[in-house]
């Protein structure tokens, strides 16, 4: 159809060569020329209607069928094209003219954007000499850049580039640098390949980058990987440090466009951006707290606070009382109420000053109008309006002022009443001044009470109103201070201090700054004695950690450990070493030693290690901590222990360390000792030869004169050793007498400060260990080997047991089957016959008397049997035996047991299949009645159920031996 439908125009073109036509600038006349006949006399090449134009050849193919196929899929983004032979043998496919001033400089800005191949060329047509093929429309131009295909492909590429903010001109179609330059930056971004042609798809590719907003499929890729569909949301959530589009989504709908404000309105309930900024303003965290500020008409959250601390109910009255510079509810209400009663006060005043004064001058002019005024002031006394009672009491004092003599008598009657008050005043002073100190007398005879807190209380209240001159406050101090009494039940005690107070007048407030301390026999341990001496106390207390002495009076720790607490001695080694001793008749294996035990650390020690100068010495606080526990006899001296002692044990150590430092550094000692550093490591450091067992006890006895726990470190020489030792990773050196010489004078020389430890092993008492050991570990060893002996002969005789066991019993099974054989084959053919004819549906002649109907005594298998068509099985054969035979007693006879293990082999010709099951039955029968009772079916990997039937009938085996 291609063909036929190119025939009129392309034979024509093909059977002449174009002549080279400057004038013709269209097809229609580019068509009129050949139907004009006009004769070239030579080929003149395939000219362009202008002479100032070039072709563009785009592509070439060696095919006719081929190249015009070609020229066809240019047409979305080139338009209309030529198919055009050449001098050459190939098919060039030509997409009109381009002009010459721009031909070139077009040509290279098309192929950058990748409209046309990378190998296109402009051609003069002199290599042309035919056209084959065109799909130009009559009157077309021939003009490339005027194309609408063309120009169409230009304007979308140049507006996804605007899109993109890549291209900042005029989207008309026009390509130049603005247009290259941008599609080469978009080329950077994204993944075009240099090679690939703009196509339809390619550009609806660009669009699609273009409408999404992403500058790069990397871009785009990771937000479509955290669920972002378009780069605005993208890049605002990043902006935003948004983690999923879902939250971005969320929080977007709210009004949030971050995600730090979005999950502190979330967190804080609140529903929108605004309502959180409200919120934010007023200093709330919290949404139902910001709402219930606002429906109570509050902006700010420390306004809300203070209103709800205040005691208000309503915000109006809140704001009232805020402005009158009140800030809770009660001082308002109290300064409301002395205002009331102020006022009350002063309008009783008033009614009494009127009614004395009318009295006395009961021809008063304005009367009537003078007793109405009252009438109404009184009715309004017990009313709770301030302003109306005083309003009231104004207007009638206004009408009082008018009448002659009235301000001399009310002026008379004030001067008499403030005599009054102050009197009243000078009285509750006097009162309070005298409750406060016969209240402070008391506390310092009471400071153990249960009563002090609240009594403290209340003489800093009394304390504060000092120097006020108001009668409310005093009265309300008055009331306070007697309510407190009443409640405490002091009335009586503090009439005792005020006598007291009274007799002793201002001496009893001196106070003595003297630390002496009355000398009792509770505490003469610690005031008496030499002063370098050391008291050893305990905690008689409840709160002890440890110690307690039982029913007997004995003295335990009952956790194995002694909290102990020092008090002006040094803590030392051997204090630790001398400590650990004393506490062993206790049960104590264990110390836990602070040193400078304060007054609040008392509850939590055991025993008190105290110098008395030291404690004398003490703060008066902490001296009275211990006197006071001694007094109380919650601290009594610990004689099971005397200091003595331990001092004796603590010299002899030293004594012991320094001999063997003097003996190691002269060379007189052999054997293994060791150096204690100051290190806070808890490792100890070995350099021994030979067997480090031996080394172990002495090693131990080094550990607990440190009061160490940790681990010990061998080490290949005492090179290495000293290394750590350096630095101050060994809290204990052990070594021989020459290794250690050679350290200690190694410390002394880079001074390190070290001593030695009071515990040593001799040469010979080493060798004599080392030979222990190796006797120990030759016993050990041959223990060991003759076990292994005994124990493998007694396998061997095991095995032989249970060998001569199994031949006997296999040799009892086989005389049992070879009694008892015919009598159980007999009842086994009574099952098997039927079971053949049951499965197989026939059976031997010899065999069809059989009584026994396996389907009504087996229903389970005749069930499964009746199956197995259905399911593409067919039974071939049916295997029976005798698993068990025997006795069983059946209402007093001895009836004869059978169980048989049937086992039915199938065939599945659909499946290509063979496959077995196999079956336990049992029976008792019953001969003299012709029966078959207690019948049993079960699958052979039930074997449990044969043996609970076999024990449930008392089946006496003659087959099987036991």
């Amino acid at each position: 159809m291609r063909r036929a439908c190119s025939v009129g125009v392309a034979a024509l073109l093909v059977a002449a060569s174009l002549p080279a036509v400057s004038s013709a600038s269209s097809l229609s006349e580019f068509i009129q020329i050949i139907q004009n006949g006009q004769q070239v006399v030579r080929p003149m090449g395939f000219r362009p209607p202008q002479s100032n134009a070039f072709w563009l050849v785009v592509s070439s193919r060696p095919g006719e069928e081929e190249a015009i196929a070609l020229a066809q899929s240019y047409a979305p983004t080139l338009g209309p094209t030529l198919v055009v032979h050449s001098r050459n043998g190939v098919f060039a496919v030509v997409a009109g003219t381009l002009y010459q001033d721009k031909a070139k400089a077009n040509l290279t800005a098309l192929k950058e954007l990748h409209i046309i191949p990378q190998d296109s060329f402009l051609s003069r047509g002199d290599g042309l000499d035919g056209l084959v093929w065109m799909s130009y429309q009559r009157g077309a131009s021939f003009d490339f850049a005027t194309q609408p295909n063309y120009l169409r492909v230009v304007q979308r590429l140049q507006a996804a580039m605007s899109r993109l903010g890549l291209y900042s001109g005029p989207v008309d179609g026009l390509i130049g640098p603005t247009t290259v330059k941008a599609f080469r930056v978009y080329q950077s971004r994204f993944d075009l390949q240099t090679g690939d042609l703009l196509t339809e798809y390619s550009l609806t590719e660009i669009e699609r980058n273009a409408s999404d907003g992403f500058h790069s499929d990397q871009e785009r890729n990771d937000a479509r990987a955290l669920g972002y569909t378009d780069a605005q949301s993208f890049s605002d959530a990043k902006a935003g440090g948004f983690t999923s589009a879902s939250a971005f989504a969320q929080a977007k709908s709210m009004g949030f466009m971050t995600q730090r404000d979005y999950d502190a309105a979330v967190s804080g309930g609140f529903r929108n951006r605004d309502e959180y900024q409200g919120a934010q303003t007023g200093g709330f965290d919290a949404a139902n707290e910001y709402r219930a500020a606002l429906q109570l008409g509050i902006q700010n959250r420390a306004e809300l606070v203070a209103y709800r601390a205040s005691g208000f109910s309503d915000p109006a009255a809140y704001r009232d009382a805020k402005q009158k510079g009140f800030s809770d509810k009660a001082s308002y209400d109290k300064s409301e109420a002395r205002k009331l009663k102020a006022a009350r006060a002063s309008a009783a005043a008033l009614l009494s000053d009127a009614e004395t004064f009318l009295k006395l001058n009961p021809q008063t002019t304005d009367l009537v109008e003078i007793a109405g005024q009252a009438a109404a002031l009184n009715a309004q006394v017990q009313t709770d309006s301030t302003d109306a009672l005083n309003g009231s009491a104004l207007r009638l004092t206004n009408l009082l002022m008018a009448v002659p003599g009235y301000a001399e008598f009310s002026a008379s009657r004030d001067k008499e009443r403030a005599a009054a008050i102050e009197k009243q005043k000078a009285e509750i002073f006097a009162e309070l001044q005298a409750d406060r100190q016969a209240l402070k007398n008391w506390m310092s005879s009471h400071l153990t009470s249960a009563k002090l807190p609240e009594v403290v209380e209340e003489v800093k209240a009394l304390d504060e109103i000092s120097d006020t001159n108001d009668l409310d406050s005093l009265t309300d101090a008055q009331e306070g201070v007697r309510a407190m009494i009443a409640r405490q039940a002091l009335a009586g005690e503090l009439e005792t201090a005020k006598a007291t107070g009274s007799q002793s007048g201002n001496s009893a407030s001196q106070e003595s700054n003297s630390a002496t301390y009355a000398v009792t026999e509770l505490n003469k341990a610690l005031l008496r004695g030499p002063l370098e001496g050391v008291v050893i106390l305990y905690n008689a207390g409840p709160k002890a950690p440890s110690l307690l002495r039982t029913i007997f009076g004995q003295f335990s720790l009952t956790k194995n450990q002694a909290w102990i607490c020092l008090f002006g001695p040094e803590r030392t080694p051997a204090l630790d070493k001398a400590l650990l001793g004393a506490i062993d008749p206790l049960g104590g294996k264990a110390i836990n030693v602070k040193s400078d035990c304060g007054a609040n650390d008392l509850d939590g020690a055991d025993l008190f290690l105290v110098q008395r100068k030291t404690f004398l010495e003490a703060p008066p606080t902490l001296q009275a901590a211990y006197l006071e526990g001694m007094e109380d006899k919650t601290i009594r001296v610990f004689d099971p222990i005397r200091f003595e002692d331990i001092k004796a044990g603590m010299e002899s150590d030293q004594t012991l360390a320094l001999k063997i430092a003097q003996e190691v550094a002269s060379a007189t000692r052999e054997g293994y000792g060791g150096i204690l550093l100051t290190s806070s490591s808890d490792r100890i450091c070995s350099v021994v030869d030979g067997n480090a067992a031996v080394h172990e006890a002495t090693i131990g006895k080094i550990a607990d004169f440190a009061g160490m726990s940790g681990s010990t470190v061998s080490y290949p020489s005492i090179d290495k050793a000293y290394e750590d030792v350096r630095h101050e990773q060994c809290r204990v050196l052990y070594a021989s007498a020459a290794n250690l010489k050679a350290t200690s004078e190694a410390l002394a020389r880079d001074g390190v400060h070290f001593v030695f430890a009071p515990v040593w092993l001799d040469q010979s008492e080493a060798a004599s260990t080392a030979a222990k050991l190796d006797a120990a570990k030759q016993e050990t060893i041959r223990a060991a080997e003759a076990k292994r002996v005994a124990a493998d002969e007694e396998k061997k005789i095991a095995a032989q047991r249970e060998a001569d066991e199994k031949s006997s019993q296999s040799a009892r099974q086989l005389d049992l089957r070879q009694k008892n054989g015919p009598a159980a084959t007999a009842l086994l053919n009574l099952f098997s016959d039927s079971l053949k004819r049951t499965v197989l549906g026939t059976a031997d002649k010899a065999n069809t008397s059989s009584g026994i109907n396996v389907e009504t005594l087996f229903p389970d298998f005749a069930r499964w049997n009746a199956s197995l068509s259905q399911d593409n099985w067919k039974a071939t054969d049916v295997i029976s035996a005798v698993e068990d035979y025997g006795t069983v007693n059946w209402k007093g006879r001895n009836l004869d047991g059978i169980v048989v293990k049937a086992t039915v082999k199938m065939a599945s010709a659909e499946r290509g299949q063979y496959k077995d099951e196999c079956f336990l039955f049992g029976a008792v029968v019953d001969n003299e009645f012709q029966m078959v009772r207690d019948p049993y079916e079960t699958k052979c990997n039930e074997t449990q159920t044969s043996a609970q039937w076999a024990v449930g009938h008392e089946l006496k085996s003659l087959w099987i031996a036991n």
